[in-house]
C-alpha cells in the first residue's frame, strides 16, 4: 500500500471512530429503553403498507432513469434498471465517497447490457441531475413548511437551510442554462485533461461524447425533462407515505412538518459518507425533534429506525447487485473509462 493509500486509510479509521463516538454518546445520553418500547408495539400492517410505499418508489427512479435513457439509446428492459438502481444505492451507501460512488455501478451495469459507455453515463447523468433538482425544490418547500408551522423552532440553522438550498439551486442553474443553450460546461475541464497523457485524454473523450448526449438530450427533449421532474416530485410523495408508514409501525407519530424535515435531515445525513455518516442519521433527527416537539429522546429513536430502514434497501440492492448476473470484465473496463465506446 502506498503512502496516499495509508493516509486514506487513516482518515476513513478516523472518520470510523468520529462516526461510533456520536452514536455511542447519544446511546449513553437517551439510551435504549425507549427504542425496546417502538419496537413492542410494532404494527405490522403498518410496515406491509411501508414496503409498498418504499417498492413504488424505486420503481418510480428506475421508471424515470429508463425515461431519460431512452432519449440516448434503446434501453434493456425495465427489470434490469430496477436491479441497477437498487445496486447503485446500496453501492453508494456503503462506499466512502458517497451517493455518487453508485453511479459508476449504474452506468456499468447499463454497459454490460450493451450501452456504450457514453450512452451509459449520459443517461445516469441526466437523471441524476433531475434527481437533485427536485430534492433542491422539495427541500426548500419543507424546511418553509416546517419553519411557519413551528416558528419557535425557526431560529437562525433552519433560515441559513433554507439560504444554503436556494443557492445551491440557483447555482446548479447556471450549467443547465449552459447546456440549453449548446455550451460545453465540461469543456475547460477536457482541455486541461488532454494534454496530460494518454489515461488522462481518454478520460477527456469519455466525457467529450457523454457530455455531447447531454447536450443533445437538453437541447431536443425538454418535454421528457419535464416528465422526469413529475415522476419526481411523485416519487417524493411516496416517500412521504413510505416515512409516515414507517414512523407508525412503531408508535412514533409527527406532524406533517416535522415529517418533512425528518427527511431533510435524513438526506442531508446520507449526503455524509460512510463510514463518518454513522452517527450522523441519528444526530440529524436528535437536532429536529429537540427543534420541533423538546424530546430529542424520540429523535434518537426515530434516527435508529431510519438507521433500520436504510440497511434493509441497502440488503435488498446488494441481493439484486448479486443476482444482476454482471459480465465484470466488461463492467471494470467502463468504471476504468478504458472500455467506453464512442
Amino acid at each position: 500500500m502506498g503512502e496516499k493509500g495509508i493516509v486514506q486509510r487513516r482518515v476513513e479509521l478516523v472518520a470510523l471512530a468520529a462516526g461510533l463516538a456520536v452514536l455511542v454518546l447519544l446511546g449513553w445520553r437517551f439510551g435504549v429503553a425507549d427504542l425496546g418500547a417502538a419496537l413492542a408495539r410494532v404494527t405490522p400492517s403498518y410496515l406491509v403498507v411501508y414496503l409498498l410505499f418504499g417498492s413504488a418508489a424505486r420503481l418510480g427512479y428506475a421508471v424515470r432513469w429508463r425515461l431519460v435513457a431512452r432519449t440516448v439509446a434503446a434501453p434493456p428492459p425495465l427489470a434490469r434498471f430496477i436491479a441497477a438502481r437498487l445496486a447503485g444505492d446500496a453501492t453508494g451507501f456503503l462506499l466512502p465517497t458517497g451517493r455518487i460512488s453508485g453511479d459508476p455501478v449504474r452506468i456499468g451495469l447499463l454497459y454490460a447490457d450493451g450501452a456504450s459507455g457514453s450512452e451509459a453515463s449520459a443517461g445516469v447523468a441526466v437523471d441524476r441531475i433531475i434527481e437533485v433538482i427536485s430534492n433542491m425544490l422539495c427541500a426548500v418547500a419543507y424546511v418553509t413548511v416546517f419553519s411557519l408551522a413551528h416558528t419557535g423552532a425557526a431560529g437562525r440553522p433552519t433560515v441559513v437551510l433554507l439560504l444554503t438550498s436556494c443557492l445551491l439551486l440557483a447555482a446548479l442553474a447556471i450549467p443547465l442554462q449552459m447546456l440549453r443553450r449548446g455550451k460545453r460546461p465540461l469543456e475547460p475541464l477536457c482541455n486541461v485533461m488532454e494534454p496530460r497523457g494518454a489515461r488522462w485524454a481518454a478520460w477527456a473523450g469519455a466525457l467529450q461524447r457523454t457530455e455531447a448526449h447531454v447536450l443533445r438530450f437538453f437541447r431536443s427533449h425538454p418535454a421528457v425533462f419535464l416528465q422526469g421532474l413529475v415522476i419526481s416530485l411523485i416519487i417524493e410523495g411516496l416517500i412521504i407515505g413510505e416515512y409516515h408508514c414507517l414512523l407508525s409501525a412503531f408508535g412514533l407519530a409527527v406532524d406533517l412538518p416535522t415529517l418533512l424535515m425528518t427527511m431533510v435531515a435524513s438526506g442531508m445525513a446520507r449526503a455524509i459518507p460512510t463510514p463518518a455518516g454513522l452517527g450522523a442519521l441519528e444526530g440529524a433527527q436528535v437536532t429536529v425533534l429537540a427543534a420541533a416537539t423538546g424530546q430529542p429522546s424520540v429523535g434518537f429513536v426515530i434516527g435508529l429506525v431510519l438507521r433500520l430502514h436504510e440497511t434493509l434497501w441497502t440488503g435488498v440492492g446488494l441481493l439484486a447487485f448479486a443476482q444482476r448476473g454482471t459480465d465484470w470484465p466488461r463492467l471494470r473496463a467502463v468504471l476504468s473509462l478504458h472500455g467506453s465506446a464512442p
